[in-house]
């Protein structure tokens, strides 16, 4: 698949894909997490790794910002893993 696959075509600008998109990408690919009984799980540490490129500290805020809140199921948008212990996180079943 080509860079201009993964890309948005918007008012005629092609524009990079989001981190969740390349994230959820990778995930369907094979190329990030550990299937295990009971769901996907990534680490902190495998994720820093595969994205490597990000220079900011984007990239190791993404997952703890994106973790749903303690006794809640329902995924959102911007919410959508579940933090399992420190560093590692399962994806809620909706996204994949």
């Amino acid at each position: 698949m080509n860079s201009n696959e993964n890309s948005k075509n918007t008012d005629n600008k092609l524009t990079e894909p989001t981190l969740k998109e390349r994230f959820i990408e990778a995930i369907k690919n094979g190329e990030l997490g550990t299937h295990e009984p009971h769901g996907i799980i990534i680490t902190l540490k495998q994720f820093k790794q595969h994205f490597c490129d990000i220079e900011t500290q984007y990239v190791s805020s993404f997952l703890p910002a994106a973790t749903i809140e303690p006794g809640m199921v329902t995924m959102s948008h911007t919410k959508f893993v579940f933090r399992v212990a420190k560093g590692v996180y399962k994806l809620h079943p909706d996204i994949y």
